[in-house]
């Protein structure tokens, strides 16, 4: 198991990946109330799929790391996302976005020691 927390400001993120072979389930949560709003799966060789459960807007980020997995990592992945800020602004959004494509290069980098 792989953990990559960051913080800026009020955001923090926690990633913890689970490599399971060469695929891998990664689960990103944050904010004040960790939960699951978003699931996006995928590999080289498919199409990536995303769902999003109604009210929920974190679809937005694992389309957004399901892209950098595509091109950084060779196997399939499940990436779960929950990540809820009381009355965020919209920079908290833009630091919550940064931050977690920084943690999914580093994530990657880390992947591409052991896989």
């Amino acid at each position: 198991m792989i953990k990559i927390n960051r913080e800026r400001n009020r955001v923090e993120i926690n990633m913890i990946a689970i490599p399971m072979g060469k695929d891998i389930c990664i689960i990103v949560t944050g904010g004040d109330t960790p939960h699951l709003g978003a699931v996006t799966t995928g590999s080289r060789i498919s199409t990536n799929e995303t769902f999003t459960f109604p009210n929920h807007k974190e679809g937005i980020i694992t389309k957004m790391l399901g892209e950098i997995l595509n091109k950084e990592y060779v196997g399939s992945f499940v990436l779960c996302c929950g990540i809820h800020l009381d009355n965020i602004t919209k920079q908290e959004i833009s630091d919550a976005r940064n931050l977690c494509s920084e943690m999914i290069i580093e994530l990657c980098e880390q992947l591409k020691m052991i896989v």
